[in-house]
C-alpha cells in the first residue's frame, strides 16, 4: 500500500501495485462508491495485518488512484483515516513556491 501511495501519479506504479495486491488471498476487493465516483476498497485480511488490526484502501476504479486509507482495531470504529488527492504540478511552479 505505500509503494501504491507514493507512486500514484504514476499510472504503471498503480498498475503493478494493484496486481500484486490481487495475488494475495485475504486481501478482499469490493465495488464501492466514494464521493458519486466508482471505486474499489481493498481491505487486507488478518495474514497480512498485525493481530486485531485492519486496513482498507479506497482507489479509483477506473484510475487506481488512492481515495482514502482507513485503518484501527479488528471490529472497532477507524482510528486512522488518510484522504488523498494526488495532483501535477509545473516545475515552474515549484520553483515560484506554489504547490
Amino acid at each position: 500500500m505505500n509503494a501504491l501511495v507514493a507512486g500514484a501519479g504514476n499510472p504503471q506504479v498503480r498498475a503493478g501495485v494493484v496486481r500484486l495486491l490481487a495475488t494475495l488471498p485475504t486481501i478482499a476487493v469490493t465495488d464501492t462508491e466514494t464521493n458519486g465516483q466508482p471505486t474499489l476498497t481493498l481491505a487486507a485480511g488478518a495474514a497480512e495485518m498485525p493481530a486485531d488490526y485492519q486496513k482498507a484502501l479506497v482507489i479509483n476504479a477506473n484510475t487506481g488512484i488512492p481515495i482514502e486509507l482507513v485503518g484501527g482495531a479488528r471490529g472497532g470504529t477507524p482510528d486512522v483515516t488518510i484522504t488523498y488527492q494526488v495532483s501535477r504540478v509545473a516545475l515552474s511552479d515549484i520553483q515560484a513556491g506554489k504547490f
